[in-house]
């Protein structure tokens, strides 16, 4: 959903692709294409201790277009080290590639673990888990049977998840050093369980992945193969945390500019989220569907992608309300509903 832009966005264009531009001395900024609505990713490039020495941060899908581009950019040397924020496949796909050309792997074992189960699944048990996610909560059955012919989708930008040494995990409280700068590790919850976030704040820099973006509100979703029960709740509390940053923190998000003017995106998305949860509780006086909310909360045309992550929303707003006994959920006819009371 599109939302106002925090005041000050920092870059007036953003790189081409196959090529970088300098965010701050010994950091560029890499934008990569994507084939869906959301059509790019940025990732970060970051000087190492030595002349030469670089370290990357995220890498794109698993697809012969990124491939070219990265090596084509990279093509006097590629990354030393490689940092994995998240599972989605905009941030993890190449991951193994990249490992294979010798990059050293750093990341949350709870993502990467998650990233390889996901991974593991074969199509059909992935496309009957989804058909009949679909079906509990009220989608149409032509609807179910072309999730179910879809099979496992993440596999075909993903290339298989690496390994994630002991030496290479990072959690929230964790230091990581890279180069001249020493990060304080974040964790952000809500959009994955476990997102890392890198906080310079010598030099008032957040890489803040997917958890705070400019212009759009990141996914927050109940998903199969998931198992936070309450991601807006987490989501939500992530979003206290970052208050305590700097206001004046220079934000590198992984989808938009980068800009300043954090406090005040993080009430715009506390703001987006109370308004689509008082839109749930007026919608379910009646027993509703999370489907049922698809033309309240989505004003447009939902392509295969944004069909799961819109119901994937719309139960964790469902979940939100029924966990604070605002709502209850009902089965029927093998259909979940949710009513006031």
């Amino acid at each position: 959903m599109q939302t106002s832009e925090p005041a000050i966005i920092e870059f007036d264009t953003e790189p081409a692709p196959g090529s970088s531009e300098s965010v701050l001395p010994g950091m560029r900024w890499v934008r990569l294409p994507l084939p869906f609505a959301l059509d790019h990713v940025n990732c970060w490039l970051l000087d190492g201790e030595r002349p030469g020495e670089t370290t990357l941060i995220d890498t794109g899908i698993a697809s012969d277009t990124t491939r070219a581009i990265w090596s084509s950019l990279f093509a006097k040397g590629f990354p030393d080290e490689l940092l994995v924020t998240h599972f989605h496949p905009d941030h993890l796909g190449l991951a193994s590639w990249f490992v294979d050309q010798g990059a050293t792997l750093y990341g949350h074992p709870r993502e990467l673990a998650l990233a390889a189960s996901i991974w593991a699944v074969d199509d059909a048990t992935s496309g009957e888990r989804y058909a009949r996610w679909y079906r509990d909560n009220g989608l149409d059955e032509e609807v179910c049977a072309v999730a179910a012919s879809r099979g496992n989708g993440f596999r075909r930008i993903v290339s298989e998840p690496p390994e994630l040494a002991p030496s290479g995990c990072l959690s929230a409280g964790d230091q990581w050093r890279c180069g001249e700068r020493t990060f304080d590790v974040l964790e952000g919850r809500g959009h994955a369980p476990d997102m890392l976030m890198l906080h310079d704040a010598a030099n008032g820099v957040l890489i803040v992945a997917d958890q705070v973006l400019p212009g759009i509100t990141p996914n927050v979703s109940i998903m199969p193969g998931t198992h936070d029960p309450d991601p807006l709740g987490s989501f939500l509390a992530t979003l206290d945390e970052l208050s305590g940053l700097p206001e004046t923190t220079l934000v590198l998000p992984s989808h938009g500019r980068p800009f300043r003017g954090l406090h005040a995106r993080l009430e715009q998305l506390r703001q987006h989220h109370e308004t689509r949860l008082e839109q749930v509780r007026v919608a379910c006086r009646e027993p509703m569907t999370a489907a049922d909310l698809f033309p309240l909360l989505f004003r447009r045309k939902l392509d295969a992608q944004q069909l799961s992550f819109a119901l994937g929303e719309s139960l964790s707003h469902l979940s939100w309300l029924a966990s604070r006994g605002e709502i209850t959920a009902i089965c029927t006819a093998g259909r979940y509903r949710y009513v006031q009371g």
